[in-house]
């Protein structure tokens, strides 16, 4: 699958209505801001000079997250996740703070999930990555081996990285092993970016960052936001609403799915969520969304529930509730991933969709 046609593939469809107000609707949509992704902004303002001040600011800070959480790339004057990477087994790496942050933040959701998040496992996902790369275009794909995958495990877990939070220090004791913060950067820099935008006083916005949603504030007039979750479909990536689900103030919504990054082998879709476990790509469900407050959270969680079976994703969120976080998921089926036989499901357009408690009253067909 091509780069550019990815670009254009959000996991999340908005919906919107117009309204009557006395501010205005404004929207961008940006390219060249990073993350691999397409972000669009809608705001209500007091006019356009306030909007194009707001959407300056998101259109900077996203470079600059982009920057600080990059792995492949030298950022002039940045200790970037390539940074730490690139010296792993030599010293420790000064970095800002919001990468102490981050890591922080997904090393506590590393032990929660029982280390079925694991943003070490660099070296096993650059395997994924190279063979998907290569695929492009090739009429004989590969896959990586079993050997080689094993290898790289062996070359994982945060025993290996020591955070200084004082002396803002990251450290990797062993050369081979590598972060990989792909499934919890991006839903990060969304969630800092809404606080500093509220800081300076909007009230009324929505950023989708590539399908990482962040609503700000209430929808003017105190209507309800409604977001479409996409079907799906691996042949037009359809924009297509399988269904709408109502969504409180300010907060945020996101979806793993199997139908962006991928590439077919021998029939099979090689997607590019891996399983760590397995190593191999998560056969679950096609799709996992999680509504939860905080986007970052939102990121971490539809990945790891996208590589969980429902009872074990169910388990992780009633555990996440005892540590006083409130988060819903929606788990989307077909039969080419079925759900569990005992799973209650409502069937939508011949998909299986089954809701944690907190949604059902929530969705609208």
């Amino acid at each position: 699958m091509k780069k550019l046609k990815l670009l254009f593939t959000s996991a999340l469809l908005l919906i919107v209505s117009a309204c009557s107000t006395s501010l205005e609707k404004y929207s961008m949509t940006a390219t060249d801001t990073g993350f691999d992704t397409i972000v669009s902004f809608v705001a209500y303002t007091k006019n356009e000079a306030q909007f194009e001040e707001y959407s300056s600011f998101l259109k900077k800070e996203f470079k600059r997250y982009d920057a600080l959480f990059d792995k492949y790339d030298t950022h002039k004057g940045i200790n970037n996740i390539k940074t730490i990477n690139d010296n792993a087994g030599i010293k420790p790496v000064k970095v800002d703070k919001e990468i102490i942050e981050l890591l922080e933040q997904c090393q506590t959701y590393n032990t929660l999930s029982n280390h079925q998040f694991d943003i070490t496992m660099g070296s096993v996902l650059e395997l994924w990555h190279e063979t998907r790369e290569a695929a492009n275009n090739n009429p004989n794909p590969t896959i990586p081996s079993t050997s080689s995958l094993e290898e790289a495990k062996k070359h994982t877990g945060w025993q290996h990285v020591t955070i200084n939070k004082e002396d803002s220090t990251v450290y990797i004791d062993d050369k081979a092993v590598s972060l990989d913060v792909g499934a919890s950067a991006k839903g990060f820099a969304v969630e800092k970016i809404a606080q500093k935008l509220e800081d300076k006083g909007l009230e009324h916005a929505i950023i989708n960052a590539g399908g990482n949603v962040r609503m700000i504030g209430s929808k003017p007039e105190e209507e309800t936001w409604q977001v479409g979750i996409q079907i799906p479909n691996l042949e037009s990536f359809s924009t297509d609403s399988l269904l709408s689900i109502k969504i409180d103030d300010s907060m945020s919504i996101v979806t793993s799915g199997d139908y962006q990054r991928y590439y077919m082998y021998n029939d099979q879709l090689m997607h590019h969520i891996i399983d760590p476990i397995t190593l191999m790509p998560a056969r679950y469900a096609r799709a996992v969304t999680v509504i939860t407050k905080d986007s970052g959270i939102a990121d971490m969680l539809s990945t790891t529930l996208f590589t969980m079976s429902y009872q074990d994703g169910i388990t992780l969120l009633n555990t996440l509730k005892e540590q006083g976080i409130q988060a819903d998921a929606l788990w989307v089926y077909d039969k080419t991933q079925p759900k569990d036989e005992n799973v209650e499901a409502m069937s939508i357009t011949g998909y299986d969709v089954v809701v944690s408690d907190g949604l059902k009253d929530r969705i609208v067909k």
